[in-house]
């Protein structure tokens, strides 16, 4: 078990496999949750160990407002990226009250991006001299 940890909340299996398969390649350890109500238990759960949190706009349950609003209340905001196939994800994001997006969908080398920066927030790069 690593360390580091991103979180998914997405209630498509096949995108949750294709974000752990990436994470895990980082040594970065993957927590899933179906839905938003399961993601903020999660993230409750393993507050100290998640870097980031990937979020599903729609999401069955919840609307997408009141899940990032109760994420942001237990992690800074900028952790979270509200992950859309809905148009101008920018739009959607700000809706929700969140800065960052990740438009559905992306190439993986975007989200191997994401994850190597959320791995960095507990372990900043050592500077070469």
């Amino acid at each position: 078990m690593s360390d580091d940890a991103i979180l998914i909340i997405d209630d498509d299996a096949d995108l949750r496999e294709l974000v752990r398969l990436v994470a895990e390649a980082a040594d970065v350890d993957v927590v899933e949750a179906a839905t938003c109500v399961e993601g903020i238990a999660a993230l409750r759960a393993n507050r100290e160990r998640i870097r980031l949190v990937l979020l599903d706009y729609f999401m069955p349950g919840m609307d997408p407002t009141s899940c990032a609003r109760a994420l942001c209340r237990l992690v800074d905001s900028t952790m979270i990226v509200l992950c859309t196939a809905a148009t101008d994800p920018s739009a959607r994001a700000a809706e929700v009250g969140l800065s960052r997006c990740l438009a559905k969908p992306f190439a993986v080398e975007v989200l191997e991006s994401l994850v190597r920066e959320a791995a960095r927030r507990r372990h900043p790069p050592i500077p070469v001299n």
